[in-house]
């Protein structure tokens, strides 16, 4: 089993942490690719970002065909939806991997991310997981070390006085939200009063899983469409994902 490690910005350092964490999680049962953008932001922090970052992404994609799954190693799931609709593989976010997961553990959960410039875009993003629903509380870090590589303490200690607060507020289950903090969960867990849980995890889980239960493409409904109109500008790659209508 391949699963591609999908980054959507063009920071190779958050492509790796994700991968490695999700080889760590899953072992010898499947090999993961990874795959960082050429073009777009380094780190998505704007509206204008996620658009160019949504092209970036779809065109890597095209670019690796060999893979069974595709697990989106970017926090707010860029191009998730596109990519079901073009590929007949499975396709899944990080972000609502994570939360799909902490709602089995049960409760009502504690959101951490990084900067508080993008709690919008988080929301806006993710609306269809619908966070309010059972939210206990939500914090967002500021911790630059979190986007390079080297060592992890300052990061640890925020995340750990993060879920401290959660806990305060009521939260049963936290998860950690961005790519940067793909691994986190197990270096601080034990420290932790809750249950954590990160994309890399649990996105990497997510993806295994639709493969061995052979999850197959719709073959009616919207993420079966294929327009026929085609597509100027764009890679020859990417071009023939755009398969005409039957």
């Amino acid at each position: 089993m391949r699963i591609l490690c999908l980054n959507a910005n063009t920071t190779e350092y958050v492509t790796r942490t994700v991968g490695d964490a999700m080889r760590e999680t899953l072992g010898e049962s499947a090999t993961v690719v990874d795959a960082t953008p050429t073009f777009g932001p380094m780190v998505i922090k704007t509206r204008l970002d996620h658009a160019v970052a949504t092209h970036a992404v779809v065109d890597t994609a095209a670019h690796h065909t060999n893979v069974d799954a595709i697990m989106l190693a970017v926090s707010f799931d860029t191009g998730r939806d596109a990519l079901r609709e073009a590929l007949d593989i499975p396709v899944v976010g990080m972000s609502e991997a994570s939360v799909a997961m902490a709602r089995l553990v049960g409760g009502r959960i504690g959101y951490v991310s990084m900067g508080a410039l993008v709690t919008q875009l988080y929301y806006e993003t993710l609306g269809h997981c619908d966070l309010i629903r059972d939210m206990a509380g939500w914090e967002a870090l500021e911790a630059p070390s979190a986007y390079r590589p080297g060592e992890k303490s300052e990061l640890d200690a925020l995340l750990q006085g993060a879920v401290q607060r959660l806990a305060d507020l009521g939260a049963d289950v936290v998860v950690l939200l961005g790519a940067v903090l793909a691994g986190s969960a197990r270096r601080v867990q034990e420290k932790c009063p809750l249950p954590l849980i990160d994309g890399g995890q649990a996105g990497a889980l997510m993806a295994r899983a639709m493969v061995d239960l052979g999850v197959p493409k719709p073959r009616t409904g919207t993420y079966s469409a294929r327009s026929s109109d085609g597509l100027q500008g764009v890679s020859q790659a990417l071009a023939a994902l755009q398969r005409p209508l039957d």
